[in-house]
C-alpha cells in the first residue's frame, strides 16, 4: 500500500509549531490510509501533550553537547518534533542526533518530510541536528546485539535517550521476532515488549528511556520472564498513569490502560520514584506523589511484579493484604479457565432448553449478575445450553458449588473483579457448561461450602481487594494467573465472612464490605476511605 498524491503532503504554515505541524500530519495521515492496514502495523500515533510530557520526563537533556538519541518506531516523528522545540526553548548549544526505525512504507514519505522541516527549523536557529532513517524491522535488526551475537560498545554504540511509543499487537509464537527474542518470551507475547527489552540493551550505561505502553506488562505470566530481566538492568524514576482507558488514544477507538515509564540503565536502586496521574491527556491538574522502590518493585514467589499505587490509600491497602500469608493454592482451592469455546462448539450449542435433560446450561459473563450466577438470562440471542452427546462431555463440569468470575471488567467500570456464586442446588443437572470467558473457582479436593463460596465471593467483589488488584494488574483481562496469587486470609475467616453475609438481611455493597473489612481487621483508615469511595 501506497500513499496517492504524495505531491500533496501539507507544507508547514509558518503559525505552526514543529509539533503542531507534526499533528497535521498525522491527520492527514489517518484520513488516508484504511484502519485495518494501521492496526496491523499497530499505529497508534502520541497525542502532543503526550508528547511534551513524555520528553520532559528526561533529566540532564541540556548538559551535553551532543545527546544521541533512538526512536524504535518513529511512525511521522512527533518525539523528534518534541525535543526540537525543547532545545530551542533551553537556548543551549545541543547538537542531537537522531536514529528512527520505521518499517511501514506507508509512513516514511512523512517521517521523512517532518525531519526535514524539524531540520531547517533548528538551523534556522542555529541549532544542528542529524537524522538517519532506518527502514528496518528494529527487533530482527537489533537482535544479534540483543543475543550477544555482535560486539557492542555500550559507551560508543549506546544512546543516552530512547524515547518510544511501540506497536502493540500478539505475535504468533513461531515468528521471527519471537525466535529470535525467545530467552525473555513465555506464553502469546505482545510486541511492544520485545521493543522495551531491545530499547533497553541499546542505552548506555546511565542512559534514560522513557515508554508510552500498555500496563498489562506490569504483572501477569506472559510477562513474567520479561519482567525478572527487563528490571534487572532497568531501574525506573518515574511513571505517569492515565486513569482512563479510552481517553488517551480516543480517536482510534482503543480501550487499552495506558502507562508511561521513565527508567535508568542502572544497577542502583532510586531513593524515590515519581508518580503522576492524569484522567486522560495530561494537564497542569495532574496529580502526583513519591514512591519508595520497595512499594512500586515488589519481588515474591520467584516473580517480579510493578505496583502503581496512586494514593496514600493504596499503600495502606496493599500494605494491609500484603500481611496475608495465604492464597488458594495453600487453602486447597483452584481456578481455572471455562473450557467452553463457542467457535469450537458449535455443534453443540442450543438457544433453546425446551425442558430436555439433554440440554445443560451454558454460563457466560452476562450470567453474572450482583454477586450471583443466574441461568437463563437471554441476551442478543447468546446461546444458553449445550447438547449433551458423548464428544461435547469432555468440555462440560461437573454440577458442583462454584465461584465463577468475569475474565473481563467493564470499558470504564470501577469494578475489576466479578465473581457470581454458583450452588449446584440452583439447577436440575448433572453437568453445566462454563464458556471460555469465564474463570471458575473450585476445591481441588471435595466440594466448596457455601460459606467458602460467599466468603470467597464477597472478597473478590470487595472495594477493598478490587482496589488492590488494579494498584499492580492494569489488563481489562482478570486471568486466572492473578486470582491465584492473591494474597488471601486464612480458610476460618474466609467461612466466618461467607456466614455473616448469607445471615444478612440486606444484599447491598456497603453491609457486605464492612463484614469483609470487620473481619480482616482492616486498618481504620482505609475502611473509612473505602466505604466512602
Amino acid at each position: 500500500m501506497a500513499i496517492d498524491n504524495l505531491k500533496h503532503i501539507p507544507k508547514k504554515a509558518a503559525e505552526q509549531t514543529l509539533v503542531d505541524y507534526a499533528e497535521c500530519l498525522t491527520d492527514w495521515y489517518i484520513e488516508r490510509i484504511p484502519i485495518k492496514h494501521r492496526k496491523a502495523n499497530g499505529q497508534y500515533f502520541t497525542h502532543e501533550k503526550v508528547s511534551e510530557l513524555m520528553v520532559n520526563l528526561f533529566e540532564n537533556i541540556g548538559q551535553k553537547e551532543v545527546i544521541k538519541i533512538l526512536d524504535p518506531g518513529a511512525g511521522i516523528g512527533i518525539f523528534e518534533s518534541t525535543f526540537c522545540e525543547y532545545i530551542k526553548s533551553l537556548k543551549k548549544k545541543v547538537k542531537l542526533s537522531f536514529d528512527l526505525y520505521e518499517n511501514d512504507i506507508t509512513i516514511i514519505p512523512l517521517l521523512e518530510q517532518n525531519m526535514k522541516i524539524c531540520k531547517d527549523d533548528m538551523a534556522a536557529e542555529e541549532l544542528e541536528i542529524n537524522y538517519k532513517i532506518i527502514n528496518e524491522d528494529f527487533i530482527l535488526s537489533n537482535a544479534p546485539v540483543f543475543n550477544d551475537q555482535e560486539n557492542f560498545d555500550e559507551e560508543k554504540d549506546g544512546y543516552d535517550f530512547v524515547i518510544s511509543n511501540p506497536p502493540y499487537y500478539k505475535l504468533n509464537k513461531n515468528s521471527k521476532q519471537v525466535v529470535e527474542m525467545k530467552n525473555i518470551v513465555s506464553g502469546q507475547p505482545n510486541i511492544y515488549t520485545l521493543f522495551m527489552a531491545v530499547s533497553a540493551k541499546l542505552l548506555k550505561n546511565g542512559g534514560q528511556m522513557t515508554v508510552l505502553t500498555p500496563r498489562s506488562y506490569c504483572s501477569g505470566l506472559y510477562f513474567k520472564t520479561f519482567r525478572k530481566w527487563f528490571f534487572n538492568i532497568v531501574k525506573p524514576q518515574k511513571i505517569h498513569l492515565f486513569e482512563s482507558r479510552k481517553e488517551i488514544f480516543k480517536k482510534y477507538d482503543v480501550l487499552q490502560e495506558n502507562v508511561i515509564l521513565s527508567v535508568t540503565k542502572t544497577s542502583t536502586i532510586p531513593k524515590k520514584i515519581l508518580i503522576s496521574v492524569s484522567e486522560g491527556i495530561p494537564n497542569e491538574t495532574m496529580s502526583t506523589k513519591n514512591a519508595t522502590y520497595g512499594e512500586i518493585i515488589i519481588e515474591t514467589n520467584n516473580d517480579i511484579v510493578m505496583r502503581i499505587p496512586t494514593s496514600e490509600l493504596d499503600n495502606l491497602i496493599a500494605a494491609n493484604i500484603d500481611e496475608f500469608d495465604d492464597n488458594l493454592e495453600t487453602l486447597g482451592f483452584k481456578v481455572s479457565t471455562g473450557p467452553v469455546v463457542p467457535f469450537r462448539a458449535t455443534n453443540f450449542l442450543l438457544k433453546k432448553s425446551n425442558g430436555s435433560k439433554d440440554v445443560i446450561p451454558l454460563i457466560w459473563m452476562h450470567n453474572i449478575e450482583n454477586g450471583m450466577v443466574k441461568w437463563p438470562l437471554k441476551k442478543n440471542n447468546i446461546p444458553i445450553g449445550l447438547k449433551r452427546t458423548t464428544e461435547s462431555e469432555n468440555i462440560l463440569k461437573p454440577n458442583k458449588n462454584y465461584v465463577l468470575i468475569k475474565r473481563f471488567s467493564a470499558k470504564e467500570g470501577k469494578q475489576r473483579i466479578n465473581a457470581g456464586i454458583y450452588l449446584k442446588k440452583s439447577l436440575k443437572s448433572d453437568y453445566i457448561g462454563i464458556e471460555n470467558h469465564v474463570n471458575y473457582l473450585y476445591k481441588k479436593d471435595g466440594e466448596l461450602t457455601p460459606d467458602e463460596a460467599y466468603g470467597i465471593a464477597a472478597l473478590l467483589n470487595s472495594k477493598l481487594y478490587n482496589r488492590y488488584f488494579q494498584i499492580t494488574n492494569g489488563s481489562t483481562q482478570v486471568n486466572a494467573f492473578e486470582i491465584r496469587n492473591l494474597p488471601l486470609p486464612s480458610i476460618k475467616i474466609i467461612q466466618n465472612i461467607g456466614d455473616s453475609i448469607q445471615k444478612l438481611n440486606s444484599t447491598d455493597d456497603i453491609s457486605k464490605e464492612k463484614i469483609v473489612i470487620n473481619n480482616l481487621k482492616i486498618d481504620e483508615k482505609i475502611s473509612r476511605e473505602l466505604l466512602l469511595v
